[in-house]
């Protein structure tokens, strides 16, 4: 399977809203994500990825397998905020693959924080960097304990 990733343009918008409300009914099982039973909704802000900040879409051909946002926090300092890929497609690599090309895109400082209190998401985590680097730090915070790691991939 060819993993590419593509760039949420705006004229998709609505399609990246539909997903995110997967992905957040699927988080919310970890915990407590407010959902708006006036219009039977999950919040989330999704402004910042069409200005300063960067959405993609996780594909194979025309197909949309998940998604995967980056904050750009200037400077060449990164974090992936959100990850998602639709669930008859996970566990076949897909998300790491992805993963993998965003590191190589974005060169610089990292900062990947978990799911709070999701023990797959930190173990893909940890699984995942430690495969694309061997220089990394690990650290728990905050009241959930939520696994953050940061490494460096600036070429020298």
């Amino acid at each position: 399977m060819e993993i590419n990733l593509e760039k949420v343009m705006e004229c998709d918008r609505e399609k990246l809203e539909l997903l995110m409300q997967l992905y957040l009914h699927d988080i919310s099982y970890y915990f407590p994500i407010d959902f708006c039973s006036r219009d039977c909704k999950y919040h989330y802000d999704l402004d910042k990825y069409f200005v300063d900040n960067y959405a993609y879409f996780i594909k194979n051909d025309n197909d949309i397998l998940g998604f995967i946002l980056i904050d750009d926090n200037h400077d060449n300092n990164y974090e992936i905020s959100e990850i998602f890929v639709l669930n008859n497609y996970k566990k076949k690599g897909i998300a790491e693959t992805a993963v993998f090309k965003v590191f190589d895109m974005y060169r610089g400082n990292w900062m990947i924080k978990a799911v709070p209190l999701s023990d797959v998401a930190s173990s893909f985590w940890k699984r995942v960097v430690s495969k694309y680097t061997a220089d990394y730090k690990i650290d728990y915070t905050g009241k959930y304990k939520r696994l953050e790691i940061s490494f460096s991939n600036f070429i020298v």
